[in-house]
């Protein structure tokens, strides 16, 4: 398993944060979706781990683990899905549970990332 905050959003599923504010992202160089980022990860995707959130939600498109603070991106459900559960295939064959625990971000002072959970039976 590699898990944890990676600061890439995966596919364009993952970006939740409006599409101007994503072109601007792109624009400027910000992280968290450039060409080359994706490319690293799709180079560590390629030793053979799967992620598991998609797996199991491949058409989810709005559900995201970090969330900006100065823009309130939390209450408007404005974010990124950038923390990720990385799984070999064969760990990744007994996943039947993946998600982002939104209750545990909705506290108060919480961190500006959701937990994320994948469970392997």
């Amino acid at each position: 398993i590699v898990m944890g905050d990676i600061n890439i959003s995966p596919i364009d599923a993952d970006i939740g944060i409006g599409e101007p504010n994503a072109k601007r992202w792109l624009k400027t160089g910000k992280c968290s979706f450039q060409p080359e980022e994706r490319e690293w990860l799709k180079t560590l995707m390629d030793w053979g781990f799967v992620d598991s959130f998609r797996l199991l939600h491949p058409e989810v498109n709005d559900q995201y683990s970090w969330f900006d603070y100065r823009s309130k991106g939390f209450v408007d459900n404005r974010g990124l899905r950038i923390d990720v559960v990385l799984a070999t295939q064969k760990l990744a064959d007994k996943c039947t549970e993946a998600g982002i625990d939104y209750e545990l971000r909705g506290i108060e002072k919480p961190s500006d990332h959701a937990p994320i959970w994948s469970t392997f039976k």
